[in-house]
């Protein structure tokens, strides 16, 4: 591994740790401290992903023009100024402008980051670069809210929200030095008019199955990180520092999983694990809705991580199979996107419900959406083997 694939791993560790601290918490602190009703935290969370979705692609063909670690610098930086604006917001709709800017971060970075771990190393190196950045981001989705239940013991909400910014600054400087390296990529990378053939095949299958995929995943996922924080609260009156520890429970599992994809040799595409993700999924959610007591509800929590810690590096090797070099950053920013509008639609779906059912329903009927997923493994098998 070189100093270039070494920085690559400590900025999403980093970055991944400087928001994840407060991720767990942010449902709770908009709710309790912001004084936002139970529909306005379901879509303030979603407003990252709204923002994410509408602006992922774009920026995408522009860096593919040029420019690609200055975009990437600036996108971690934005990172900061959003955890900044989520410590000094006063009211739910000020913390909903910082929550837009921060999904417009991850646009940059997320694409960049998992663009790059397949184009700075060699082609026979490309699945298992992307192995270690998964895992390396599972990571930093664990040990941020490990950080995040030592320092809520002696710092109030807002306090933990600023203890965030200050950790952000250290993927800031990381990425100073990476920009300054000049790393060259394996492959050319930049888009060409004259490959408009390419580009619009990228928008059929196979890109487009474990894309659908991921979609039906993630609302699951952000209908649990909106919502499931509120169900702990709510239903079993715990703690702030028991959710937040709850969920770094929950990031752990993730971290595991992915370490040992990133450790494994597994055939391309590989059916079996997505069916188990998907299986796990959907039980999980399921029981972490309607659980009446807080070991089920923790219990089905820790189902949907699972399949957490297992569809995105599965997915993200399909997805680097069936695009090419020369268009590795607009085809994860497809895929990726799926991601955003499933974040988006997960928190809407669950607001909408709360109108006319209690949370326990409304989370509990997110598990329709990854039996969805679940078929889609099938014929994900019949076309990528």
């Amino acid at each position: 591994m070189n100093s270039h694939e070494r920085i690559l791993g400590y900025i999403p560790f980093l970055l991944t740790v400087s928001f994840q601290l407060i991720v767990p918490i942010l449902p709770v602190y908009l709710y309790s401290v912001l004084g936002a009703s139970k529909q306005e935290v379901g879509v303030i969370i979603a407003l990252a992903a709204i923002a994410s979705a509408l602006t992922r692609i774009p920026s995408s063909i522009f860096v593919m023009r040029g420019n690609a670690l200055k975009v990437f610098v600036f996108g971690i930086g934005l990172n900061t100024v959003a955890l900044l604006g989520y410590a000094l917001s006063v009211s739910p709709w000020m913390l909903a402008f910082f929550r837009i800017l921060h999904g417009a971060s991850f646009a940059l970075n997320y694409t960049l980051m998992l663009s790059f771990a397949s184009l700075f190393v060699r082609p026979d190196r490309a699945y298992k670069s992307i192995t270690n950045y998964t895992a390396s981001l599972a990571m930093g989705l664990w040990v941020g809210p490990a950080i995040g239940v030592f320092l809520s013991s002696f710092l109030d909400l807002r306090m933990l929200m600023l203890s965030a910014t200050l950790i952000s600054l250290a993927p800031v400087f990381l990425g100073s030095v990476f920009l300054k390296s000049r790393p060259s990529f394996w492959e050319d990378i930049y888009y060409s008019k004259m490959q408009v053939d390419v580009f619009k095949a990228l928008l059929k299958k196979p890109l487009l199955l474990p894309t659908a995929l991921y979609l039906f995943y993630s609302i699951v996922v952000g209908a649990l990180l909106a919502y499931a924080p509120l169900k702990a609260k709510i239903s079993f009156g715990i703690s702030d520092q028991l959710i937040i520890f709850i969920f770094t429970g929950y990031y752990f599992i993730t971290f595991l999983l992915r370490t040992i994809l990133s450790r494994a040799t597994l055939q391309m595409g590989n059916t079996k694990l997505l069916r188990l993700a998907m299986a796990s999924c959907a039980l999980g959610v399921f029981v972490a809705g309607l659980a009446p007591t807080l070991w089920l509800f923790v219990m089905g929590t820790y189902l949907v991580a699972i399949a957490h810690g297992l569809t995105f590096p599965l997915t993200a090797m399909i997805t680097a199979h069936v695009v090419p070099p020369n268009f590795r950053i607009i085809g994860n920013s497809i895929y990726l996107t799926s991601w955003d509008i499933g974040s988006i639609f997960g928190p809407i779906v669950v607001a909408s419900i709360l109108y006319v059912a209690p949370l326990p329903i409304a989370l509990a009927f997110t598990s329709v959406f990854a039996g969805i997923a679940l078929l889609l493994t099938g014929k994900i098998a019949q076309v990528i083997g």
